[in-house]
């Protein structure tokens, strides 16, 4: 699941770049393709519903869609895109998540279960699983992850932000290499890692920045460090990892 989203969207980004090379040269017989770049927006709109379809992914993802097809039609010149339109478009959203947050079931009608993405909140807790598999959506966390056995996952944040701090945590042999996967549109994502780690870092950024800030450990002899593989991309946000 993980390649095949990532792989979709290397391809928009390649298809894009290779749309604005041929814009440069003046090869394409569309006047002005810089203006449809929002159109990325409503694909990754679309591939968030696809993979999860429930009331809050539907609202967020909406939301980027809608967000996408307003700044085409405003670079095209077809409508008048303001600040204004677009804080009301995220008020309306934030409403909708709340109200759908408070229509569902009372708690204790179903047996307890961690929710399998936040929205419209900003918690602070610990998190003692194995695997991350997080999203969050108009909302923002401070987790630290405390396990002896990490092995990597992936953490979304969507017109948010996510502070995972897994300075207490260790990867256990025999791998000693795990993948996180980290994406952040419209968000930002920082990750604490411990010094003794060494990271690989794997993705892009687009209007946005991806940035390696942590120190690599020293080589000792006979002692390879355990290696953290961050592959993701980010779109109008940033992405930092740090000791």
């Amino acid at each position: 699941m993980f390649r095949r989203q990532g792989s979709i969207f290397a391809l928009i980004l390649i298809v894009a770049g290779a749309l604005l090379f041929l814009d440069n040269l003046g090869l394409l017989p569309i006047q002005n393709i810089q203006a449809y770049w929002p159109l990325a927006l409503v694909f990754w709109g679309a591939m968030m519903i696809e993979r999860r379809r429930n009331a809050n992914t539907i609202i967020g993802a909406g939301t980027i869609i809608v967000f996408g097809a307003l700044l085409t039609l405003g670079n095209l010149h077809i409508i008048r895109v303001t600040g204004g339109i677009i804080w009301s478009l995220a008020l309306i959203a934030a409403g909708l998540v709340m109200l759908v947050g408070r229509c569902q079931m009372p708690a204790n009608l179903w047996p307890p279960k961690p929710p399998p993405f936040e929205t419209g909140s900003y918690t602070q807790q610990s998190y003692f699983g194995d695997k991350l598999m997080e999203q969050f959506i108009f909302s923002g966390t401070k987790r630290r992850v405390e396990t002896h056995n990490f092995q990597g996952g992936k953490v979304e944040a969507v017109f948010g932000g996510a502070e995972m701090d897994l300075s207490g945590s260790t990867i256990a042999p025999p791998n000693r290499r795990v993948v996180l996967i980290v994406n952040a549109i419209f968000g930002g994502v920082e990750i604490k890692v411990p010094r003794t780690w060494r990271i690989e870092k794997i993705g892009s950024a687009v209007f946005g920045g991806f940035d390696d800030q942590t120190v690599p450990p020293r080589p000792e002899p006979g002692f390879d460090p355990p290696t953290l593989v961050i592959r993701g991309s980010s779109v109008f946000g940033g992405i930092v990892i740090k000791n």
